[in-house]
């Protein structure tokens, strides 16, 4: 007995012809049959009217047989299963269905897909072949390595809301850091990304494929061949389908891709002093076995990928002063780091400013990482030993390192102070610190704090010495419409990255597939004047992780001892003309 595909959907309609053998017939609009795929194709109704009407179906069908897209079959075998996922088995007498294709005598339609910021009910496309009318940008590629899956947003890439929506005031100019008045619009934000993004699947149920889908099929220089966020597929077609309650879309055919290309160095300008600032990622010479709670590598080989790429990328940034967050808060690491720098730079120039008198009793001084700074002494001097930030708002954050420097042979002095303020994560939060569900996450009451206490150390600065150059950077674990943000601007601290920076919407981090800035740049009036350019090198958020020091879910192949995914946040860099 003959049957559409639109009846064997249907349930109720085809409940007689359960058990029973059926012959269905569309037209092959996917063929998921390569190697470690789902073993069949997709067959779609060739004679609706209309494509948002078409029905398809999942047949499994040996390689063996001469089926292609576009070609017209029909499939003969006992109907197990009906409904929203139609099931056609083998007779007893056959090892599989039998097939007869007809050839391209038909051709089906795809259901014309816009995103156009509204809910999508992707359960009423469950089956069905989509293209989709807006090019499609890659926004999180976190498991393309374990799973084959990217997250695409419609026409350009997402951000988190707070990066761009104050929650407390509708002008993103504005200050305010108390009340919610604005909350509404960043959950609108909010909606409006999900309601713009789908996940893309690469038709397979295997877990850590050896050749992973979508890598540029073009080598980099180095070898390397990656899939950064910000590529944009184009004219994208593939079958929507339900994967344990998450909606996604595998490709029907070869895609149209264009690659986003990796960055080189920014160029700062005429300037006398480079200055950065690099999260490196829980640099721990204490391999973490699982009981220590260290928080590095997982054994030495891991501990020597991960050096290799953070020495290749430091070097890289040719800063004259470099301030460092989450190396491990312990006597001997800040040298070590230093140690393998030199070995790649002639002349061992670099040089660690050390860890503080007192930075153990401290509050934050007894964290597991602390921040560092370290120096080309080549290129500049410090002014007497490295100091700190000592205030009670960092007890659950790290404490503020600060060094004033002044160029080799020269005398304007400049001071940096650099930070780790305490994170979004829930755990542990209570009282002031809880998600108050604004967009800013846990812990926001504690980082305005640590933001206050900035405010007032360069203020008693200020008081004392009259004008100061002065650079607070570090990873403030803030997005840039967050309070800890609008604290430091309404103290007349500039932001850098927003004032300084060519790039229109600046990122230094990607989260869940949304980008934002957690490491900023402030500086005092005076010391702005003399910044010739401030940039952010997206070496590390945009990269793959399957590229970075780790071994579990990592291809060997694919590790590259480079500055590409040193790191999750990427390393900011503010030059300076100090004549």
């Amino acid at each position: 007995m003959l049957l559409s595909i639109s009846q064997v959907r249907d349930e109720k309609a085809s409940r007689a012809f359960v058990g029973k053998t059926v012959e269905v017939c569309g037209v092959v609009v996917a063929d998921y049959r390569g190697p470690d795929q789902l073993g069949g194709v997709y067959l779609q109704d060739a004679d609706a009217k209309d494509a948002g009407d078409s029905s398809t179906m999942f047949l499994r069908i040996d390689r063996s047989e001469a089926v292609s897209v576009g070609d017209h079959i029909h499939v003969k075998g006992v109907l197990v299963r009906a409904g929203e996922r139609p099931q056609l088995k083998p007779d007893v007498s056959e090892g599989s269905v039998a097939v007869r294709n007809d050839g391209k005598i038909a051709s089906a339609r795809p259901h014309e897909l816009t995103f156009d910021g509204r809910e999508i009910d992707w359960k009423s496309l469950d089956g069905r072949l989509v293209r989709f009318t807006d090019d499609m940008i890659v926004t999180d590629t976190h498991d393309l390595a374990r799973y084959g899956q990217v997250t695409l947003s419609a026409n350009e890439r997402l951000y988190v809301a707070t990066e761009m929506i104050d929650p407390n005031d509708a002008d993103p100019a504005g200050v305010s850091t108390a009340g919610d008045s604005n909350v509404a619009a960043v959950n609108a934000f909010d909606d409006l990304s999900r309601n713009r993004s789908i996940v893309l699947d690469d038709g397979s149920a295997k877990e850590n494929p050896e050749s992973l889908y979508l890598l540029n099929a073009t080598e980099n220089s180095n070898g390397t061949r990656t899939l950064r966020v910000g590529t944009r597929i184009k004219n994208l077609t593939g079958i929507v389908t339900n994967v344990r309650g998450r909606f996604m879309v595998m490709p029907s055919g070869n895609l149209d891709i264009e690659y986003a290309e990796r960055p080189a160095v920014p160029d700062l300008g005429e300037c006398d002093v480079k200055i950065a600032s690099f999260n490196v990622l829980n640099y721990f010479t204490t391999i973490d076995n699982g009981r220590n709670q260290a928080r590095g590598a997982d054994n030495a080989e891991e501990f020597q990928r991960q050096e290799a790429k953070l020495v290749s990328a430091l070097n890289a940034l040719d800063a004259d002063v470099i301030g460092l967050m989450e190396m491990e808060n312990k006597p001997g690491v800040e040298k070590r780091l230093v140690a393998a720098l030199n070995r790649d730079v002639e002349g061992t120039p670099y040089q660690g400013v050390g860890r503080p008198d007192g930075l153990s009793d401290a509050p934050g001084g007894g964290n597991a990482i602390r921040v560092g700074i370290i120096y080309r002494r080549d290129r500049v001097k410090p002014v007497d030993s490295v100091q700190m930030v000592v205030d009670p708002a960092f007890y659950d954050a790290r404490t503020p390192l600060v060094q004033t420097f002044h160029r080799v042979g020269e005398k304007t002095r400049f001071t940096v102070v650099v930070n780790h303020f305490k994170s979004k994560g829930s755990r542990g939060a209570k009282g002031a610190d809880r998600d108050m569900k604004d967009g800013q996450g846990a812990n926001n009451a504690s980082r305005r704090k640590q933001a206050e206490a900035l405010v007032e150390y360069v203020a008693a600065l200020q008081q004392k010495h009259g004008a100061v150059n002065l650079l607070i950077l570090g990873d403030l674990n803030a997005y840039s419409q967050e309070d800890p943000i609008d604290t430091l601007r309404a103290a007349g601290l500039i932001d850098l990255v927003h004032t300084h920076s060519s790039e229109e919407k600046p990122y230094s981090y990607v989260y869940y597939g949304r980008a934002g800035c957690l490491d900023h740049a402030f500086a005092t009036p005076e010391l702005a004047s003399m910044v010739s350019n401030t940039a952010i090198w997206h070496i590390n958020s945009s990269e793959p992780k399957f590229l970075d020091y780790n071994l579990e879910f990592n291809p060997k192949p694919y590790y590259q001892p480079d500055a590409f995914r040193s790191s999750d946040h990427d390393p900011v860099l503010v030059g300076l003309d100090l004549e």
